[in-house]
């Protein structure tokens, strides 16, 4: 479904990607994890080609989306949904013209028609009853969720999700996980999740990988990947204070 090759990914004289490679199998649930500004969300703006590498190739399916004009990308765009780390809904738009967007757009349906893919999605998270709400009338987890049906209003083969869970509470943040689970495997679709929350990853995913110094240093489904060892990663896991994460960090900035 997805594959990145060799990708390097250089803002200025920061280097974010050096060398990511990954691949990723249809109606897999994937999560990307790493650090605070590791490029976890760079990524992600890759495989939608809103950003161009620096080197190296992305695919999504047989399309090399760094190589596509801007129309044919436009059109491959239509098959990958995209959940924003703080929902990214318009103030100004109620929740039933918030999710109807990409469908006013990108496609030439009816208002009947869009109304009707707009409740279905709606209803699928469970926010039918508040189509006529402004984004500022709701919680973040109900933003969250009307972030997650807009992303499905086209059908997507693939959705990439930015942080679902980032400042929700644990309860709230469980709910937009099973959530997650749930829509990809009614709808059959293959998801990309990058977090740094280590219960929402754990629920999630079907594999996992891990990106360090802009690499991937492990990846395994979350069984194994628990039994890394890895430092780096047994360092992430555990959250110690203690081990080359820091070791690196501090190193890093001496050479500076």
């Amino acid at each position: 479904m997805v594959e990145l090759r060799d990708v390097h990914m250089q803002f200025e004289e920061k280097k974010v990607l050096d060398g990511f490679s990954l691949k990723v199998d249809p109606q897999e649930r994937l999560v990307i994890m790493g650090q605070t500004g590791s490029g976890k969300s760079t990524i992600l703006r890759l495989i939608l080609g809103t950003l161009q590498p620096s080197g190296g190739s992305i695919f999504f399916k047989q399309f090399e989306i760094t190589k596509l004009q801007r129309r044919k990308l436009q059109e491959v765009r239509r098959h990958i949904g995209m959940v924003y780390q703080y929902s990214a809904l318009l103030s100004s738009r109620n929740v039933r013209d918030n999710v109807a967007l990409p469908l006013e757009e990108l496609t030439d349906k009816s208002r009947k028609e869009i109304d009707k893919v707009v409740d279905e999605k709606l209803d699928l998270v469970g926010m039918k009853d508040s189509k006529d709400l402004l984004p500022s009338e709701l919680s973040g987890g109900m933003r969250k969720r009307v972030s997650i049906a807009r992303s499905l209003v086209l059908e997507p083969e693939l959705i990439l999700l930015d942080e679902p869970s980032a400042g929700l509470d644990p309860v709230i943040a469980s709910v937009i996980d099973e959530l997650i689970i749930s829509l990809t495997e009614k709808s059959n679709v293959t998801s990309i999740t990058v977090t740094h929350e280590m219960d929402s990853a754990f629920r999630i995913a079907t594999r996992m990988a891990m990106l360090y110094q802009g690499k991937v240093i492990e990846e395994a489904e979350p069984e194994k990947f628990k039994e890394s060892e890895n430092a780096v990663v047994a360092q992430f896991l555990s959250g110690s204070t203690e081990g080359p994460i820091l070791e690196d960090s501090q190193d890093a900035i001496a050479k500076k």
